[in-house]
């Protein structure tokens, strides 16, 4: 069911509910990467419906079907949009455990919500820190670099917006990309106007989270992904790193684990592992140790294994 909801701030907001025919009695929201329409997680979204969770995805201000104002920030997308879209989903789905699934910015934009911590669980999918020194040194950093110093602020200087399409990422409104092209200049990338970082609700994220990357996605190498997992210092962290033949297929990249031909066995991990999260929920009492990352596992197939 196709919904326009309004943010916080009146900004209507495009949103799909997809609604189980024998509800599980849990809900679920999804985070979109930077600039991908809703309708991308659509098989991904319905996938988890048939499994019995309530399921909203929803486009940010600037996109898709959604209101389009004249300025818009990447910190609005995580501090209006999404703290929004947490309350309609709570009025959705009255009483119900909620969770979350980001991928790639949705995922680094959790701290930027002043109700993160109504959530019981989340899975990041990609989710990274986009400061270009996480990027192996050669041809791949210097494309960040290129990209947050050089494309971003002369492109959108030249057609008032970023044609992403033109070199294989996302198109943006021109205030969006300026601003994550000021994420990504700074060391700390979620950032305020002068560069500081930008973390109001980042302890809130206790709950546990389910954090996968893989070994052939250009756009979140293992270490800008690790980076970001400092964010969440009282999140429970259980990281797969994986290889696409850990997944039975050739090829996963940024964007693979969402596309029709993921197998469903996959997808039906993600269903498996928020069910038993969101039936165990520990009372917001329980003590969760206060470092980076703790309690954290590694899948014995990724290329780093250890405790920490």
């Amino acid at each position: 069911m196709d919904l326009l909801l309004a943010a916080r701030d009146g900004i209507k907001l495009a949103a799909t509910l997809f609604e189980p025919t024998q509800p599980n009695g849990r809900a679920v929201l999804l985070n979109s990467g930077t600039g991908i329409p809703r309708q991308f997680y659509g098989a991904f979204a319905r996938h988890l419906a048939d499994r019995g969770f309530t399921v909203l995805t929803y486009d940010y201000r600037g996109l898709g079907g959604s209101d389009k104002p004249g300025s818009t920030t990447m910190e609005q997308w995580g501090a209006i949009d999404q703290a929004s879209m947490i309350d309609h989903l709570a009025a959705l789905v009255p009483g119900a455990p909620r969770a979350l699934i980001g991928h790639s910015l949705g995922g680094q934009v959790l701290g930027l919500a002043d109700n993160i911590g109504n959530l019981d669980a989340a899975v990041l999918i990609c989710s990274q820190s986009g400061h270009w020194r996480h990027w192996p040194a050669g041809r791949r950093r210097l494309r960040m670099l290129a990209l947050w110093w050089l494309l971003i602020p002369s492109l959108t200087a030249m057609t008032g917006r970023f044609p992403g399409s033109w070199i294989g990422t996302a198109d943006l409104p021109g205030s969006v990309a300026r601003s994550w092209a000021r994420w990504g200049r700074s060391r700390h990338y979620v950032c305020d106007g002068a560069g500081a970082p930008l973390r109001p609700h980042n302890a809130d994220v206790d709950f546990p989270l389910r954090w996968m990357s893989f070994t052939d996605d250009p756009l979140a190498p293992f270490a800008a992904v690790e980076a970001l997992c400092s964010y969440y210092p009282n999140a429970a962290v259980e990281r797969r790193h994986l290889a696409p033949a850990d997944l039975g297929v050739d090829a996963v990249g940024h964007f693979g684990f969402f596309r029709k031909s993921m197998p469903r066995q996959r997808w039906d991990e993600i269903a498996d592992w928020l069910d038993d999260r969101l039936r165990q929920t520990e009372p917001a009492s329980s003590s969760k140790e206060a470092s980076a990352c703790p309690h954290r596992t590694f899948s014995p197939k990724s290329k780093t294994a250890s405790a920490g």
